[in-house]
């Protein structure tokens, strides 16, 4: 059952546009009503869904039933604990499909350190690639399911350098910034190679790296570079370290162009750069079109924009990117099935919401789409 649970969901690489979701709640009831369980039912039912068509069918069947799904699955168990599942394992991934992203990332973190030793590759695997918000939400969920801080776990369990490492992963960048500069400058001598490339990594959030930096040690960066530094190299990393940072929505995110203050005004930077980069790929179309940094930039302003808008602000919600589709020019059919749809396609990180990484990915596709390529450029006016 667990490895028919796993093939279905490797499978279902795309997701159905729409459900009968009545239908489904009815059958999910009758594969766990009485003795036993269907679990191909089980399976036929929630693997193929996205995580917003599996809230969808968790609403439907409470409306219904009068009960919780998650609920129903994770109490059918026999009293002395084995589950009515063949496997614990088959059990386990039924109640992670239930879960929502945010639940299902801090679980599996859970998972890798809870017990005997830890699954060093799967905790590696979950925090690596990590956005900033996504690390802030994984942080406010784990300690609101275990009652500790993700900090917490990660020190009780590892120790070291890879302690340290983990910690980076979690931590808000500026803070992670200000430990590296501190390490380049601590101790006998400086690593100056270090220290410049961290001064300059973090100089569009220079303001947040001090703030770090003075909580961390009761004094400035400034002070401390001038204290281990001298000359001409001094003061140019000093004139770094009181670099004032100019701060918009997206930032963050790594964007580099401030969103226009209107929505014609982001449209038509998007609508242009993307019709350019159509005919590009019109001219060549065996070639792979790779967008140029500036072009994502530009583009991103549209991003940008409706990100600011969502509930998820810096990222796309539902709702931001049936907004944003509909003004550039290409909408989905509606506002309903095939909205989720699109909304799964973009969503390429897999967390519920539309990250600027996830943007580009889909920019990427569409740009080399003949679909796209070989339309009608979009409206520039």
């Amino acid at each position: 059952s667990f490895q028919r649970i796993m093939v279905a969901v490797l499978e279902s690489c795309d997701p159905h546009p729409d459900f009968d979701y009545e239908s489904d709640c009815n059958q999910l009831k009758e594969a766990m009503e009485g003795m036993g369980t269907d679990e191909d039912a089980l399976i036929r039912v929630l693997a193929g869904k996205t995580p917003q068509q599996i809230q969808i069918t968790k609403d439907k069947f409470e409306q219904m039933f009068n009960r919780n799904l998650y609920d129903w699955v994770n109490d059918e168990t026999w009293d002395w604990g084995a589950s009515i599942f063949f496997g614990k394992d088959f059990r386990m991934a039924m109640l992670y499909l239930l879960r929502e992203p945010k639940e299902q990332l801090a679980h599996g973190v859970h998972d890798c350190i809870a017990g005997w030793g830890t699954d060093d590759t799967g905790l590696i695997t979950l925090l690596v690639h990590l956005s900033e918000r996504r690390r802030r939400d994984l942080c406010i969920k784990y300690e609101e399911l275990f009652g500790r801080t993700l900090f917490d776990a990660i020190k009780g369990d590892t120790s070291g350098d890879y302690e340290g490492a983990l910690l980076a992963l979690v931590k808000p960048a500026p803070q992670v910034w200000a430990e590296a500069l501190t390490g380049a400058m601590k101790g006998l001598g400086t690593r100056d190679e270090l220290l410049i490339n961290w001064m300059c990594i973090s100089k569009d959030r220079m303001d947040e790296v001090r703030f770090c930096f003075e909580v961390q040690h009761g004094r400035t960066l400034g002070e401390w570079i001038h204290g281990d530094c001298s000359g001409d190299y001094a003061d140019t990393l000093v004139r770094l370290a009181k670099r004032k940072c100019y701060k918009f929505l997206g930032a963050e995110a790594g964007l580099t162009i401030q969103a226009p203050p209107n929505q014609d005004d982001a449209v038509f930077s998007f609508n242009k750069v993307f019709n350019r980069l159509c005919r590009q790929k019109h001219g060549k179309p065996a070639d792979n079109l790779v967008i140029p940094e500036v072009d994502q930039q530009e583009m991103g302003s549209v991003f940008a924009y409706f990100a600011d808008r969502s509930s998820c602000a810096p990222e796309l919600d539902v709702r931001g990117l049936w907004d944003l589709t509909n003004a550039v020019g290409f909408p989905p059919g509606d506002d309903g099935p095939d909205l989720l749809l699109t909304f799964s396609e973009w969503d390429y990180s897999g967390t519920g919401t539309i990250s600027w990484n996830d943007f580009v990915r889909e920019m990427s596709t569409r740009v080399n789409d003949p679909g796209h390529f070989q339309a009608a450029p979009l409206p520039e006016s």
